[in-house]
């Protein structure tokens, strides 16, 4: 069912996304975590309902993150709310 040889080539996916920037940040208690996006070479199977519930989320999450992308490349009013620091990254 699953091309297991994926599996012997996960370091090797994991080392190119660090090296190639392939990351996310996480900024909680006025700490800022930078981690590699997880990879798995084994798809997970999601059933119609789970991602239906899922994707609302997914949706929210990406009118969220382009408000904040519009906000920080222009009035920086999350800078200036102090909600991130002006060096958050």
């Amino acid at each position: 069912m699953y091309d297991l040889d994926l599996l012997e080539h996960t370091d090797t996916v994991n080392e190119l996304l660090a090296r190639y920037g392939v990351k996310f940040g996480i900024y909680k208690n006025n700490t800022f975590k930078e981690q590699l996006f997880p990879f798995d070479a084994i798809p997970r199977v999601i059933e119609k309902d789970e991602f239906g519930y899922l994707e609302k989320g997914l949706k929210q999450r990406v009118v969220a993150l382009n408000l904040f992308l519009k906000d920080i490349y222009s009035k920086k009013q999350i800078v200036k709310d102090k909600v991130v620091p002006e060096n958050f990254g």
